[in-house]
């Protein structure tokens, strides 16, 4: 008797286990949840470009970090120039959010502090406020005799300053370098740039480019172009402020793609690549061959584009490798930058998958 009950209990006890073992587990991960932020928000907008031209506010999360843009708007939050802020935010991911929205939503909790810039501030940020901000253009460099020549047609050199930081396009590879204002004294330490093979006279260019910004000790601003001057006041570079095309609605011709060998050439002649992004999140056109189509996502900067498909005419061979490597390259897309009418796909690493001029048409 006793050995048959210690058989049921031993069965009762085991289905007990094995049922406790069935029931689901509580999903206790919060990656999802709203958290409570604070951030330092800077005194001045400053321009930017997210599908389109728009102007951002400098945010950081840490008061010894450099100030970034910021794409996204918070809810509650009215910004005044002129003053710096602390405040607390909630952040909350949003669920299927637009192609050409941020996938989070920043509410505000309350405003820490506000404060009017000191006056040591505001003169070095009027200082700099003309040459802070805008992208500028590229229109002329010296050379090594240091005669100032005119960019030549086709080539897109460009130079953003913000924060202590000048990035932008040499003509084929992306700068970063960071710069001390002083009234009209500028200073310009080269940093970190990518190191793209691209063709004549980009190369040039960019060499050319890359001597001035490193020589440069002022700069003047006259009739809207920018000057940089070497320590004799010899010009070594002008600009203009460039204005960019919005992402989507544009037909965008490609003048550049990455053979997929680490190398950027130019599109093959008699072959058209186009590249046409729609409000909904579709990215489409001719890859030089076969229409493609491919879902997309922005978010800033920052864009995502998925494996296109395409379809499967069949032409010349080398067109069909020039094909075959544009559409190999899109998924690898990180970031995109619109400079006037050029428009740069890159990877997270900086190297260019495709440079393109909006059609006139």
């Amino acid at each position: 008797m006793n050995w048959r009950l210690s058989m049921v209990v031993a069965t009762v006890a085991t289905l007990f286990f094995v049922l406790a073992a069935c029931q689901p587990v509580r999903d206790t991960r919060t990656s999802n949840a709203p958290v409570d932020k604070t951030l330092y928000i800077g005194p001045e907008l400053v321009d930017c470009v997210g599908v389109g031209p728009m102007q951002c506010m400098m945010v950081k999360e840490n008061p010894d970090d450099e100030y970034q843009l910021f794409y996204s708007e918070i809810e509650g939050f009215t910004f005044e120039p002129g003053y710096t802020y602390v405040v607390r935010v909630r952040v909350e991911p949003v669920a299927n959010a637009p192609a050409d929205a941020s996938n989070l939503k920043y509410t505000l909790i309350e405003i820490v502090s506000k404060e009017a810039v000191a006056a040591a501030e505001a003169a070095n940020a009027a200082a700099g406020a003309a040459l802070e901000g805008p992208t500028w253009q590229l229109t002329g460099v010296a050379d090594v005799s240091g005669v100032v020549s005119a960019t030549p047609e086709g080539v897109m050199a460009t130079a953003t300053f913000a924060d202590g930081r000048v990035s932008g396009s040499g003509g084929c590879n992306n700068y970063s370098a960071s710069y001390t204002l002083d009234g009209d004294s500028l200073t310009i330490l080269p940093g970190p740039m990518t190191m793209m093979a691209c063709p004549e006279p980009q190369m040039t260019v960019e060499q050319q480019l890359m001597a001035a910004l490193g020589t440069t000790a002022a700069y003047e601003i006259a009739n809207g172009e920018l000057h940089l001057l070497n320590a004799d006041g010899q010009v070594v570079a002008t600009f203009t402020v460039l204005e960019p095309t919005s992402l989507t609605g544009v037909t965008w011709v490609a003048t550049m793609v990455n053979n997929g060998r680490e190398a950027v050439v130019s599109v093959l002649a008699d072959t058209t690549i186009t590249a046409l992004f729609d409000a909904e999140g579709k990215v489409g056109g001719s890859a030089g061959c076969n229409r493609y189509f491919a879902g997309y996502t922005v978010e800033g900067a920052a864009i995502t584009i998925e494996p296109p498909a395409s379809t499967r005419k069949m032409c010349a061979e080398a067109v069909m490798q020039q094909e075959q490597a544009y559409l190999a390259m899109l998924p690898t897309v990180a970031t995109f930058a619109i400079q006037g009418d050029e428009l740069e796909l890159r990877t997270a690493d900086g190297a260019l998958v495709a440079s393109y001029r909006a059609s006139a048409e």
